[in-house]
């Protein structure tokens, strides 16, 4: 989802990239970061300048079912990546999650605050452990970093497999009704913002840990709300649910708050990031380019 945004982002910057997935395409050449021979060759071949680091397992539910999976994947390819990083003198660029922290930070009215990145984090799940493992493996061994943290991440068009995309997928079945959970708060966090506040953060030299989400936070069902408002569905009922309605499909544990700050960057008097509702309709705007057949206005 991220790469799909941060390659284009770079290549109009400027820069060269070399691009890896699991995956060969024509664009992209096959890298498992699990096999730290492989990230060696990768890297000695490009001689990058930084390597940014965007592969993870984010299936909460898979690391959840094989917390090895979670670690090899999360805690050993990036420790794979740190240490060619180090021995070669490299910048690296790891990109974080709000899923390190535990939801429980509130105010004294009992209101959910979001959190800063001089707050401590306390993962309540595996995969929120794995990458939070993997910041420590990036910090013990690189002597030079730059970790960013994202919110709950929008976009990638068709490789969307997160919420946004999974309710816009089920708009192509015509539902009468879509349930949504209102009791988990996050910031939804454009794939296109974050790529360019990335790209600030690199350029601008600062190292050290940075959160990069959209400003404020939404549930699930306000996120949900804002898609069916911006498409124009009306003919679609959204009712709001707890967590238990979903509980055999989602059974990972989740907080109940993975809302950020970005607070290091409001220091600086820096403001990168959107609010979240304006990211949501930028990135529905730039989908509905080629889906237009699931907006409609007057739908029976």
């Amino acid at each position: 989802m991220l790469g799909s945004d941060l390659v284009p982002t770079l290549r109009a910057r400027g820069y060269q990239s070399f691009a890896t997935d699991l995956i060969q395409t024509p664009s992209i050449r096959p890298l498992d970061v699990r096999d730290y021979a492989a990230v060696k060759k990768a890297v000695s071949r490009c001689k990058p300048s930084y390597v940014l680091h965007l592969a993870a397992e984010t299936d909460v539910e898979k690391c959840e079912a094989n917390p090895d999976h979670a670690n090899l994947t999360n805690v050993i390819g990036t420790e794979n990546i740190a240490f060619v990083c180090r021995d070669g003198n490299i910048p690296l660029v790891y990109i974080g999650t709000s899923g390190v922290f535990d939801g429980r930070k509130v105010n004294q009215e009992g209101a959910y605050e979001p959190y800063t990145e001089f707050d401590d984090p306390n993962p309540i799940n595996v995969y929120g452990m794995s990458k939070y493992l993997a910041e420590k493996t990036v910090t013990q061994i690189c002597q030079k970093y730059l970790i960013v943290r994202a919110g709950w991440m929008i976009g990638g068009l068709e490789r969307d497999k997160k919420f946004v995309g999974k309710i816009l997928s089920q708009l192509r079945t015509d539902p009468k009704k879509i349930y949504a959970v209102d009791d988990k708060a996050g910031s939804p966090t454009y794939t296109r913002d974050f790529a360019n506040a990335l790209l600030f953060l690199i350029e601008s030299d600062f190292s050290g840990l940075y959160h990069a989400a959209s400003t404020g936070a939404g549930t699930r069902y306000e996120v949900a709300k804002q898609i069916l408002e911006f498409l124009q569905r009306s003919d679609i009922e959204l009712i709001p649910v707890s967590s238990s309605f979903f509980k055999n499909t989602y059974p990972a544990p989740r907080a109940a708050s993975q809302s950020l700050r970005n607070y290091k960057l409001e220091l600086r008097g820096i403001q990168l990031m959107p609010p979240w509702q304006t990211a949501l309709r930028n990135y529905l705007a730039r989908w509905t380019q080629t889906n237009a057949d699931i907006r409609h206005q007057n739908r029976t």
